[in-house]
């Protein structure tokens, strides 16, 4: 076959076609299949539809049919591969399965069974399987076994993976469209075999542009691939991705078989990042994350960016074009390695990410991943995740994901504090830190953020609010009082009577002790308030007067007076944040102060304390020098050296001078990342100065060294 306009027909003639293990997987959802139905089978008869691209590569290779039990003959076929065109084929496929199907079931109870089963019989050779040769075929083994049974009507396993039931979902879309057709009572079955096998006349006749690439060119398909889809084709960034990278390396390798083996190279990451979405969708703390989103993020953890607009999809992309387009105009050779490591880095993030996402282990990590995906705002901090993941031991990354957790209840769920609040901190530290950075590091920086918005004073001030009910979302509320309860049952010997799943769904909420809107007033005298109301209401929304309720307790006792509730009510329920109640012999003003006194210094401040670093107790200038690491004790010592301020690069190429220094290369654009991310740590210690390029050690530090090396 010769490139060119094609029908869907002609193809067919072209042979069997596999898809590649590097493409994506199956991805196609509703929507993609409800243009795909009604532009069949609401085509006017004669016309054809325009399906778009489709690139294959041509082998040497051939299939031979199997013969299995008798069946199968000498058949032969030409093995392509398709490149660009499987969402689009692998529905057909479908589709083309379903009719089948619903057309033998038709077929007994027309007059012209015979013909009709002759139809289905050409039609499921034309493109489903022929001589036990299938017209398509997916290299990814799992998902080709689960495609298999669906077109040979084997029982079903349940779905691993996303791709798979999408599979079984776009079936059972189109044995829907075409029962619904069966079910007319306008139709006799010879009218829906006649309507059915017109929409097969459709299918075989649908237009396709068809590129034809050599098998001793495959970069072609790459270029075609590039070229066809950045003129407005629906593909995601991160497909644009792998096909520009693939042509950049093409355009620069001077050597190509050393061009080849980097694309290769890309094509296999890409498809391993394939498998690392896949297992991302099948995560149970996520409900669905594009590629493109992941590839945000990393973007975040690699690039020089300067401002948010930047990271923005498809703005990222656009910025990554322009650098490495210079980077072959002025130096080939950089341009690959920089291709090369980007790869290589963006494959780790996926990697990273997916080990995240996908972990089940019943232990702390899963438990802390669970807990800030509850918490609604652990996405702001998977770029930070995705670099410093691949570096940390199991218990770091647990301290990491605890001070994660920590940070989002303090500033977002009981701070309230806006959804953007620290985002550019965060992420902006995410792009600064060096890969190899220590937990403490990690957490250091963490902290700094969070201290920001609610530190502890800040925090001790927040959780004494008068209105923290109506500051606080009721979700994040019974988040809080779940782990009350939780830790008011373990004070017990008991374990707790509910899950956090239960706690934070809509058969719990919050109760309050004093209740909003209750039949007679329980205090009459106003103290400091214009009237006792007033009084009242500046105490019903404060954290002593509120605890955690199933639903259907609430609406029984939770506007009744506190003298009932504690005769009659608290002992039915199975909370202990509830049942310990009944140990107030009244409840009064003095009492929810207490209540919040005790509930925030006794558990609240210490559950979620300020996690701590190397530094939380160091006070003074040469305390703080005595801590620093090896690394970060070699940079200080070149810093010092140059009162007047010098350049990163010049302090960075002094720290190689100095005995013993762990920094040896002064060209090694790595070391001086490492220095400048110390360098930025020193600063944030007191220690050093910085003036735009340009980095002084303080006064301090230099007070401190003098009296270190004076003593």
């Amino acid at each position: 076959m010769e490139s060119g306009k094609k029908s869907l027909e002609e193809l067919t003639t072209a042979g069997v076609f596999h898809i590649p293990d590097y493409q994506r997987y199956y991805s196609w959802r509703k929507s993609e299949w409800d243009d795909l139905w009604t532009d069949l089978y609401t085509l006017p008869e004669g016309k054809q539809h325009y399906f778009g691209t489709v690139i294959i590569q041509k082998t040497t290779r051939k299939e031979r049919a199997e013969n299995i039990e008798g069946y199968g003959g000498s058949t032969t076929k030409r093995i392509n591969l398709l490149i660009d065109g499987q969402q689009r084929l692998t529905s057909l496929t479908l589709l083309v399965k379903a009719i089948s199907e619903c057309l033998r079931d038709i077929a007994p109870e027309t007059e012209h069974s015979d013909a009709i089963l002759n139809d289905v019989e050409e039609m499921e050779e034309k493109f489903l399987v022929e001589d036990n040769i299938y017209f398509l075929k997916l290299l990814d083994e799992e998902d080709w076994k689960y495609l298999k049974r669906i077109i040979e009507e084997n029982p079903q396993r349940d779905p691993e993976r996303p791709s798979q039931q999408l599979m079984v979902d776009a079936k059972e879309y189109f044995d829907t469209c075409l029962e619904e057709i069966r079910e007319d009572p306008s139709l006799k079955p010879v009218d829906v075999a006649t309507r059915l096998r017109q929409l097969w006349k459709s299918i075989l006749n649908l237009e396709l542009m068809v590129y034809v690439v050599d098998e001793n060119s495959p970069e072609k398909a790459t270029l075609i691939f590039d070229s066809v889809n950045d003129r407005g084709r629906a593909l995601s960034t991160f497909d644009k991705t792998k096909s520009f990278l693939m042509r950049m390396v093409y355009l620069a390798a001077q050597d190509e078989d050393e061009g080849q083996k980097l694309i290769n190279r890309i094509r296999d990451a890409f498809g391993e990042m394939y498998n690392d979405h896949q297992r991302m969708l099948n995560s149970p703390y996520v409900e669905d994350i594009s590629d493109d989103a992941v590839q945000r993020y990393h973007f975040m953890t690699f690039f020089d960016w300067s401002k948010r607009e930047d990271h923005q999809t498809p703005r990222f992309l656009d910025l990554l074009k322009a650098h490495i387009r210079n980077l072959r105009e002025e130096d080939p050779d950089e341009c690959l390695k920089y291709i090369s490591d980007y790869t290589d880095s963006l494959e780790n993030a996926f990697d990273a990410l997916g080990d995240i996402l996908s972990h089940r282990d019943n232990d702390d990590i899963a438990d802390l991943i669970d807990r800030i995906h509850k918490l609604r705002h652990a996405t702001k901090f998977y770029p930070l995740l995705i670099k410093a993941w691949p570096q940390l031991e199991e218990a770091e990354r647990r301290s990491l994901l605890d001070a994660i957790e920590t940070f989002i209840f303090r500033v977002y769920s009981i701070g309230n504090h806006p959804n953007y609040t620290g985002r550019s901190s965060v992420q902006t530290l995410a792009r600064d830190a060096d890969k190899e950075s220590s937990l403490d590091f990690w957490i250091r920086e963490i902290v700094e953020i969070m201290n920001q918005y609610e530190d502890d004073a800040q925090f001790r001030r927040t959780l004494s609010l008068s209105d923290l009910y109506t500051k606080s979302s009721s979700q994040d509320l019974r988040y809080l009082f779940y782990f009350y309860n939780e830790h008011r049952a373990e004070e017990e010997g008991e374990s707790g009577s509910i899950s956090l799943d239960e706690a934070m769904s809509d058969k719990y909420t919050i109760e309050h002790i004093w209740p909003r809107n209750p039949e007679v007033l329980p205090i009459d005298e106003e103290g400091e308030y214009a009237s006792a109301e007033q009084r009242y209401d500046a105490y019903i929304d404060r954290l002593g007067n509120l605890t955690l309720a199933s639903r259907s307790w609430n609406s029984t006792w939770g506007n009744v007076e506190f003298d009932k509730k504690r005769a009659s009510g608290y002992e039915k329920s199975k909370l202990w944040a509830q049942w310990e109640l009944q140990e107030y012999d009244e409840w009064s003003i003095d009492a929810i102060e207490t209540r919040g006194r005790e509930l925030a210094e006794e558990f609240i401040i210490e559950v979620w304390e300020t996690p701590e670093t190397r530094f939380t107790d160091v006070d003074t200038p040469e305390d703080t020098i005595s801590e620093l690491t090896e690394e970060e004790q070699y940079v200080f010592q070149a810093l010092c050296k140059y009162s007047d301020g010098r350049a990163r690069r010049v302090i960075h190429r002094k720290s190689t001078e100095l005995d013993g220094s762990p920094f040896t290369d002064p060209e090694s654009s790595s070391e001086r990342g490492r220095v400048g991310t110390i360098l930025s740590r020193l600063t944030k210690l007191g220690l050093a100065e910085r003036q735009n390029r340009t980095w002084y050690p303080s006064d301090d530090a230099i007070a401190a060294q003098s009296k270190l090396l004076g003593s």
